[in-house]
């Protein structure tokens, strides 16, 4: 995106606290209950890309209401499987032309849709961890919620950066990730190996005790599981709900890395570009996004030897 594009974009979204809630498998309900307009059906949507969704076992027993074969969302109202938890979105932008390093497939503007902590967390996280800053499992440089940003603060969890393009009517992922993820495996790492509950571990950016890590850790340890599903999640519904866009495409681990000038050694997780995007029932695919087919590209993938692949979701 242009900036001018991108700063109207941002401008026009809530700026109000907006609450996300997740749960395990609930973004099967989410992709259900989008593709119901174009699959009625019980029958249709067996036989769409969705219907792998529908073999869940959270989600058969739901299936079987629809007695008489058609689908109808009000089936999932109720659907809820603890645990679960509620973030807070917030929206921000990432610009790419300060250098080679950050990142996108193109020149230009980012948007961020964040996944942030809820104030429990948070509590949590200061009278456990003890950190003496914000963002202390963030890294420097990344686009996670800065406290002046909105007139609430909360730790940041992940974060995706989404390519948009309105004129198309399409949105590319560049990008999931999360540093806390990393972070606090790491802190667990440590924590396995000390013996005494009251031992002390001051590291750079907190300092707390091996029992109250232990607390922490395992009030968090549902969310490590499921962290990458709820990001996409909250993504679709964001783009489908305040975009108004329905065309998903995202990158392939490959193509990712060639169009993102990310060296091998500082390359994602293949999870997150592979297994991710097929269990939200993307399809891969040989074609470009339209607003990247064009020579540039191409001929940036032809002279890395990478072929084109991505992956497509049509809601």
């Amino acid at each position: 995106m242009q900036q001018n594009d991108a700063q109207e974009l941002l401008d026009c979204l809530p700026h109000e606290r907006t609450l996300y809630a997740y749960c395990h498998d609930y973004y099967a309900v989410q992709l259900l209950e989008l593709a119901a307009g174009r699959y009625p059906t019980i029958k249709a949507l067996k036989g769409s890309n969705f219907g792998r969704l529908l073999d869940k076992p959270s989600i058969n027993p739901l299936i079987k209401t629809c007695g008489d074969g058609r689908f109808r969302p009000t089936a999932f109202a109720s659907y809820w499987h603890d645990p679960g938890a509620t973030y807070l979105l917030t929206a921000g932008l990432w610009d790419s032309r300060s250098g080679r390093y950050n990142q996108t497939s193109r020149p230009g503007f980012n948007l961020v849709l964040r996944l942030n902590f809820n104030h429990q967390h948070d509590r949590l996280l200061h009278r456990t961890i003890h950190p003496v800053q914000d963002g202390v499992f963030n890294g420097w440089g990344h686009p996670y919620l800065q406290r002046g940003e909105r007139p609430y603060y909360r730790e940041t969890l992940a974060w995706a950066r989404l390519d948009v393009d309105l004129d198309k009517g399409e949105v590319l992922v560049e990008e999931i990730q999360s540093d806390w993820v990393r972070e606090v495996n790491w802190l667990s790492g440590l924590v396995k190996h000390r013996q005494s509950t009251d031992t002390a571990m001051r590291c750079y950016g907190f300092h707390t005790t091996v029992d109250k890590a232990r607390a922490y850790l395992g009030f968090v340890e549902p969310l490590l599981r499921g962290w990458s599903q709820a990001m996409l999640a909250a993504v679709i519904r964001f783009v489908c709900r305040e975009l108004g866009i329905s065309q998903f495409w995202y990158h392939s681990w490959e193509t990712g890395n060639c169009l993102k000038n990310i060296d091998d050694r500082w390359a994602p997780p293949r999870s997150l570009y592979s297994r991710l995007p097929r269990q939200f029932c993307f399809e891969p695919t040989d074609r470009l996004p339209d607003f990247l087919n064009h020579k540039r590209t191409t001929r940036r993938l032809r002279r890395a030897k990478v072929k084109p692949r991505f992956y497509h979701l049509e809601l």
